[in-house]
């Protein structure tokens, strides 16, 4: 077997690219060759994050190396800040152990350097103070002040451990009062330019949802980056901010235009008055996604108002382009069989009729039909797109969402009659709501005969996938529509690693722009087509760790 050092760089580049930031570390130490190919990837996507140990990572030395090395600075793309939403994670200001071998004179006086060359923001003094005491938010705002070539920022903490001085810098870029003018340095300015996507308490690598419920970040400090295109973030706001009608605290206190395109709200309440105030400084916005969450408490009317939402979007007639819809209503704590009733959740359905930019919608079934009992009588006519070209229909409230397999030796000796009843009943209800789904799916092949593709979400428990008779008559449909069809598949529950909470397998079973081929099979991750993987799976996830769950091998 050939060694890494016999193979071609082109190779070798290759591989290291997909390497986490812990494998490239070891790549590095393999032999002075490969330390050289593969030190600019270790710089290129930078993960400082707070792990779930609460080990504090090595902040203070990645600082020192690219105030040291301007060529490692310039290689980071990438970069990934805060802590883990672990509930052993500690809470407010964390400071790193003293270490003597560190040299905090050099990177004090080049802090020094920069704020003295540079108009700085006005809590430079207690940056210089935090930094004395090695405190993590401190490292973070000096590494996101001197990265000149930085894209991607990602901040994921409710607690201020990151925040209390990350959130000064973009703040250099508003405006004073009364159009005071900012007299700054163009290379600060030119830094903060740079990024064009940022992401807010959303950890990317689990997926969980932070636990304080009743915290919530506003992104106002980060509506400053003039070039910022992309918005990610998650909003829980506690039970005053699940009610649709009930709230009116903003999310954004002061209203502006801003460059941003797309929008994505993870695992985040419904409040229409409340994100208002965000839509309004988006008023080129092409593509949304917001995924509902509703975690362990009773509602006592809907709280999702459809028609209430197509409002809010009213504005974005004539950009929209791409909406997604995902929603989960959830008890953790309780098996499948005992979650809240979603007939609660729901009101109205979706009218995009008015949007004639939409080309792709990915949204649960109820949205179009406003019927979350998913009743077999229930007439299917969505008020859809005029231009629509691409429906993606997901599993969100149905019977079948929740479910998962129970570990046989689980079943065998701990369940009794009357529970192994009611798990038998909700199957069924699962299933009949799965072959609602599939009969939906090939009622809008016949309707909307202007569609380029259609998409189904399978159920995340294997069981309940459709039957391969179904997916042959699917085929068959798209095939004499002239329609792409897909099945999306969440690999979750089919695969042993809760890591693969993002990852996806599509199934094309007809292709319009390749009729003659066969079936084929492609794996996505973290994001399919520019839109994003892993929506509504907090339940799941949690069940994967705590419940009796057979997993598929």
């Amino acid at each position: 077997m050939a060694s890494f050092s016999s193979l071609p760089n082109e190779l070798l580049e290759q591989i290291v690219g997909r390497l986490s930031q812990h494998d490239t570390s070891s790549f590095c130490r393999l032999n002075s060759h490969l330390h050289t190919l593969a030190t600019p990837f270790l710089y290129r996507h930078v993960d400082l994050f707070v792990p779930p140990s609460n080990k504090l990572p090595r902040i203070d030395y990645f600082c020192l190396n690219i105030l040291k090395d301007s060529r490692k600075a310039s290689n980071v793309k990438s970069i990934r800040l805060g802590v883990s939403p672990g509930e052993s994670i500690t809470q407010g200001q964390q400071q790193l152990p003293h270490d003597s071998s560190f040299d905090h004179v050099y990177l004090l006086q080049k802090a020094m350097d920069i704020w003295t060359n540079e108009t700085m923001f006005s809590t430079h003094a207690h940056l210089k103070e935090a930094l004395e005491l090695r405190e993590y938010s401190a490292y973070a705002a000096l590494i996101i002040l001197v990265l000149p070539s930085l894209q991607h920022l990602h901040v994921t903490d409710c607690k201020s451990t990151t925040y209390d001085y990350l959130q000064a810098l973009p703040d250099t870029l508003a405006p004073e009062p009364l159009g005071t003018p900012r007299f700054l340095a163009q290379s600060l300015v030119r830094r903060l330019s740079s990024i064009t996507h940022t992401s807010l308490v959303f950890d990317q690598t689990r997926g969980i949802a932070y636990h304080n419920p009743n915290n919530y970040l506003t992104a106002d400090h980060f509506l400053n980056l003039p070039n910022m295109k992309s918005l990610e973030l998650s909003v829980r706001g506690g039970k005053r901010h699940q009610s649709t009608l009930g709230t009116d605290v903003p999310l954004i206190r002061r209203i502006r235009p801003t460059n941003i395109t797309t929008l994505v709200f993870r695992h985040s309440g419904a409040f229409i008055e409340s994100t208002r105030s965000l839509f309004q400084c988006i008023p080129r916005l092409r593509s949304l996604t917001y995924d509902f969450l509703f975690d362990g408490f009773r509602v006592t009317h809907p709280v999702v108002d459809l028609a209430a939402w197509c409002d809010l979007l009213q504005p974005f007639q004539s950009t929209l382009e791409i909406l997604v819809f995902s929603i989960e209503y959830c008890n953790k704590t309780g098996w499948f069989d005992h979650q809240p009733q979603v007939s609660e959740m729901l009101h109205g359905c979706l009218d995009m009729t008015h949007f004639p930019k939409l080309h792709t919608l990915e949204v649960p079934l109820p949205f179009l039909t406003g019927d979350s009992e998913f009743s077999i009588g229930t007439q299917v006519a969505p008020l859809l797109p005029p231009n629509l070209r691409h429906l993606i229909l997901r599993t969100d409230l149905s019977h079948a969402q929740h479910v998962f397999s129970l570990n046989p030796s689980f079943v065998q000796n701990g369940l009794s009659v009357k529970a192994s009843q009611r798990i038998a009943h909700y199957l069924m209800l699962a299933r009949r709501d799965v072959s609602y789904i599939y009969q939906t799916s090939l009622t809008l092949l016949d309707q909307a005969t202007a569609l380029e593709s259609l998409s189904i979400w399978q159920p995340a428990d294997p069981s309940l996938a459709w039957l391969d008779s179904q997916v042959e008559d699917f085929a068959t449909t798209c095939r004499n529509k002239n329609i792409t069809g897909k099945i999306l598949i969440p690999m979750l529950l089919r695969w042993k690693n809760a890591a693969h909470w993002d990852l996806m397998q599509e199934k094309v079973v007809f292709d319009r722009e390749a009729p003659g081929l066969g079936p084929g099979t492609r794996f996505w991750r973290k994001e399919w087509e520019g839109r994003p993987v892993g929506l509504a799976t907090q339940y799941l996830s949690y069940v994967l760790e705590f419940h009796p769950v057979k997993i598929y091998l």
